[in-house]
């Protein structure tokens, strides 16, 4: 038993590596992508934000930054959607019947103490813990960081976590920066994701607020507050460390 359980672990790991590799030589992740991700981590992403951000101080002006989170977003993945995500990047044939197969008629039980729930099947999910359910996710999100890309708006990725924010000078700004978290919620709704909105927040950043504006999901207003965690890193509105200290 242990030896096939490893050969699998094997497998997955062998898929996983060859799906990485066709990304990465095709340039088909977006690069605001840093999760799960060779040569980026949450390293990357916080410099490349902070020096935004600095640099945007610097000229005394305002960011806006607004903090997504997905609920359970990795075990919600729909497994139609993924599959024609899969199929749209070149996965097909039996490499892309193999991930199906793999993904496929899957269940689930709940153990409390010594109470064990009903056999459930696993409709959703690209199984966590798994060799391959790290890039099958990048796969699926991607098609969120490439349209926010039109926008206008500042991405960053570190796999479901999402910040996007904008350098705040008129209103017109914020309404681009609201446009963004539109599209969002409307692609969270297309693809089966839920927003948890109570778990989101804005965070103005600068010396003071060019113009006073709520911000939504859907017809939720996102909480505005003035320090907020960042990839374990407590961020103010003025960036200094001496809260995070």
């Amino acid at each position: 038993m242990g030896s096939v359980v490893t050969y699998s672990s094997q497998l997955e790991r062998g898929i996983a590596s060859a799906l990485y590799e066709h990304l990465s030589y095709n340039g088909l992740l977006s690069s605001v992508q840093h999760g799960f991700v060779k040569g980026k981590s949450t390293c990357t992403n916080l410099v490349e934000c902070f020096n935004d951000w600095t640099l945007i101080l610097q000229n005394k002006d305002s960011i806006a930054i607004a903090y997504i989170d997905f609920s359970k977003a990795f075990d919600t993945v729909c497994h139609v959607k993924l599959f024609a995500c899969l199929h749209a990047y070149g996965i097909r044939e039996s490499l892309l019947s193999w991930i199906q197969n793999f993904l496929t008629c899957r269940t689930h039980q709940t153990r409390i103490g010594s109470s064990v729930s009903e056999i459930a099947d696993l409709l959703s999910g690209v199984v966590q813990g798994s060799g391959l359910g790290p890039v099958l996710f990048l796969m699926f999100i991607d098609g969120l960081a490439k349209a926010l890309e039109s926008i206008g708006v500042v991405t960053k990725f570190f796999a479901d976590d999402l910040k996007v924010y904008l350098q705040i000078v008129k209103y017109d700004d914020c309404i681009i920066l609201q446009k963004a978290l539109d599209l969002i919620s409307q692609w969270a709704s297309d693809w089966q994701l839920q927003v948890s909105v109570e778990k989101c927040s804005v965070l103005y950043v600068g010396l003071h607020h060019v113009v006073d504006f709520c911000y939504s999901i859907g017809h939720d207003a996102i909480p505005q507050v003035t320090q907020c965690k960042d990839l374990g890193v407590v961020l103010t509105d003025s960036l200094c460390p001496t809260e995070h200290i």
